[in-house]
């Protein structure tokens, strides 16, 4: 079970002026700001979707920062704790049958989202029982991978002007000539909106249900 203690204040990958950006669209022209804002939205949303990040049930998930609290209910010994969201940046209590964990007796491996439990440095076993994690996870600096696949992404999907979002150049002599980014709008048969290009940039953010 995973409750959303703070939420993150928003759960834009991308800077309207990076959005901007990424479509061909003027720094200073704000004219197409709230479509921008609104497919923005969607795309950051999907892109939470399509790397399986943990949610409430109730507030929208994100790889944005956001401190949570998760409950884990194991009738059986635990090599390890497997917490349902990754990339941790920090674990602020464990409790394990209302007892207060030491951070001295377990380890984090922040990237991976699991949590060892430790006795005079040594890796145990969890013992049958509830843990209670409450920890940080996602990014407060939204890394450069992630910023360019939700660029990606963005561009993929933008169709204002009437330009195909995906053509990177036209060029009419006789017959004339169409060169297009690499990828395309999602893939047949993935059960994604994305491309393969954008989907193979979001492969380190993808978490293993």
């Amino acid at each position: 079970m995973l409750t959303i203690v703070t939420p993150a204040a928003n759960r834009d990958l991308l800077s309207i002026e990076e959005m901007r950006s990424a479509v061909g669209i003027a720094s200073g022209d704000t004219s197409r700001d709230a479509d921008l804002r609104m497919i923005g939205a969607g795309i950051f949303d999907r892109i939470s979707a399509e790397c399986s990040v943990a949610g409430d049930g109730v507030t929208p998930a994100t790889l944005k920062r956001e401190t949570v609290a998760q409950t884990i209910r194991s009738d059986r010994a635990a090599a390890v704790l497997i917490l349902a969201r990754r990339f941790v940046g920090q674990v602020i209590s464990i409790t394990f049958d209302s007892v207060t964990v030491d951070p001295s007796e377990y380890e984090v491996y922040a990237g991976a989202g699991l949590v060892y439990r430790l006795c005079d440095g040594r890796r145990i076993d969890w013992a049958p029982g509830t843990a209670i994690i409450t920890y940080q996870a996602g990014f407060a600096v939204i890394p450069g991978d992630l910023v360019l696949a939700a660029r990606a992404a963005l561009r993929e999907q933008w169709s204002g002007d009437g330009r195909d979002p995906l053509m990177k150049r036209d060029k009419v002599e006789g017959i004339g000539e169409q060169e297009f980014w690499v990828g395309g709008l999602g893939s047949a048969g993935t059960g994604s909106a994305f491309s393969a290009t954008v989907r193979a940039m979001l492969d380190p953010y993808r978490s293993v249900v």
